[in-house]
């Protein structure tokens, strides 16, 4: 019988398209996607899971998200050793609107980053057989603390993996 993993790419999507850095000069390195702001500027975004994104501090805006939303898997062949893994992976893009990123242009420059990235390093993601992009950008505004309205990008991952 076969042992059972279950199928989380995250770590590794997250290693393969990110630059570690100290973004935020506290000494800890995250990985991060380097975007230009309105100025020309690079700010590093970071990208989290869910777990880092809901600590007692918040992370300062803007950051990614990256969720896992569902990860079916599938015996792939008669004898039952082969497994047919997907995972759907949300890019959770959460900014808020200041002089040198705007509402308007942030979200979408974030957006393409992300999927630039998958597609030139779709095939150097340990632990999969295929990353691509389903959707591209799905934007929802909120307004959580009724005092700032946030802006929340959604770019939709699939992955596969056969093990």
């Amino acid at each position: 019988m076969l042992t059972y993993y279950s199928f989380d790419p995250r770590w590794d999507i997250r290693e393969t398209i990110g630059t570690k850095i100290d973004y935020n000069t506290d000494d800890v390195d995250e990985y991060c996607l380097p975007v230009l702001d309105d100025y020309r500027d690079t700010i590093y975004v970071p990208l989290f899971t869910p777990g880092e994104t809901q600590a007692e501090d918040p992370h300062p805006m803007p950051f990614i998200e990256m969720l896992l939303v569902s990860s079916p898997a599938r015996v792939h062949n008669a004898q039952g050793d082969v497994r047919e893994q997907d995972a759907y992976i949300d890019f959770n893009i959460w900014y808020t609107n200041t002089d040198n990123i705007s509402s308007v242009s942030w979200g979408k420059k974030v957006s393409d980053k992300i999927v630039n990235s998958i597609m030139t390093y779709r095939h150097s993601v340990t632990s999969t057989h295929w990353v691509e992009v389903v959707n591209d950008g799905r934007e929802i505004i909120e307004n959580p603390t009724g005092k700032q309205i946030v802006f929340h990008r959604i770019v939709e991952v699939y992955v596969k993996k056969y093990g």
